[in-house]
């Protein structure tokens, strides 16, 4: 079981941490919220705060270190319970559950937690069990709902709980998280620029493809402006896995990469270095870049266009010959 940190919530989320804290010191901790932002916001982590603060035996609460606090952190406390997604899906059958866990009566006669994540994924029949559980959850009872969709969750439910909004994350903070995991730096700020997610950038490491789409876009990069070798011939040397990739995911993300390259080179054109994203390999050509603003932009332009293409039922390796074909500096 991974255990609860607090650290990036009070990092990132500080305005949410004194929501919370104001609201419980004023004795207005209200019996439902609805926790909601993108993937990565730590609204996991906010909810065990809130537990802490509602079940820590210190003066100053939450302490972080008396035994419920311990428990909260550790994943483990009894009065703490989380309800997940089972198959992507939350299933009627755990809503009733939690509604006959709920009303037995607590042996301590302590505050009780429920949370509940990624609540835009309950069924119909779900959110209904759930709706006659909030309204019957007793004084004592608190619930967090999380979501990464808001306007996925029932309008009933979101009515009946206060609705707390998380502040999207800077690509500086995540860089700067990577960076302090022993990510490499250039590779952190790229990262960070693909998605707004620890957490997703750790998985796609460990995935492996990532690091390998980088290092093309950077061979590719690197002779667009040299001309020493055509990124056609580069790609098909060193692309070859994205040509039998069935996800587009991952050609998605290619062309992100290429957009940020060419988004560098037009800081770089423009004396904008600290946007710069692909650091090193802009440091290596520097010196060699004479292009025109708006001739960086027409290719960049052109590479959206092509972007918009792979929405489409297409035959990928057309599709990048095609591209690589056209786009040139």
């Amino acid at each position: 079981m991974i255990c609860v940190s607090f650290d990036f919530l009070l990092e990132t989320q500080g305005h949410v941490v004194k929501l919370l804290n104001n609201s419980f010191k004023k004795g207005r901790i209200v019996h439902t919220y609805l926790f909601e932002g993108a993937r990565g916001t730590a609204k996991l982590d906010a909810a065990y705060y809130l537990a802490a603060l509602l079940l820590c035996q210190s003066d100053e609460k939450p302490c972080l270190s008396c035994e419920e606090c311990s428990k909260i952190i550790n994943r483990n406390h009894p009065s703490v319970i989380l309800v997940s997604p089972e198959n992507n899906v939350i299933r009627k059958e755990q809503a009733d559950n939690l509604g006959k866990e709920f009303s037995l009566k607590s042996i301590d006669e302590k505050s009780r937690v429920f949370i509940i994540d990624e609540i835009d994924k309950a069924t119909s029949a779900t959110a209904n069990s759930l709706l006659k559980f909030l309204e019957e959850a007793g004084t004592d009872n608190y619930g967090v709902l999380i979501t990464e969709n808001l306007y996925n969750v029932l309008p009933t439910i979101r009515s009946r709980s206060q609705i707390v909004s998380f502040s999207q994350l800077r690509p500086q903070i995540i860089a700067d998280k990577l960076i302090s995991l022993g990510i490499e730096e250039e590779t952190s700020y790229v990262l960070a620029n693909i998605t707004n997610n620890v957490e997703e950038c750790l998985e796609m490491i460990n995935e492996g493809k990532i690091l390998d789409i980088i290092d093309l876009t950077k061979k590719m990069a690197y002779s667009l402006v040299k001309k020493e070798k055509s990124p056609l011939l580069i790609f098909y040397e060193d692309g070859k896995f994205l040509l039998s990739e069935s996800d587009k995911r991952y050609h998605n993300i290619f062309l992100d990469l290429m957009i940020a390259f060419f988004s560098s080179l037009l800081y770089l054109t423009l004396n904008q270095n600290e946007k710069i994203i692909f650091k090193n390999i802009i440091n290596k050509i520097a010196s060699d870049v004479d292009i025109p603003p708006q001739r960086i932009i027409g290719e960049l332009e052109k590479i959206l266009d092509y972007k918009q293409k792979l929405r489409y039922n297409i035959n990928i390796e057309l599709f990048y010959t095609q591209m690589l074909t056209a786009v040139e500096l």
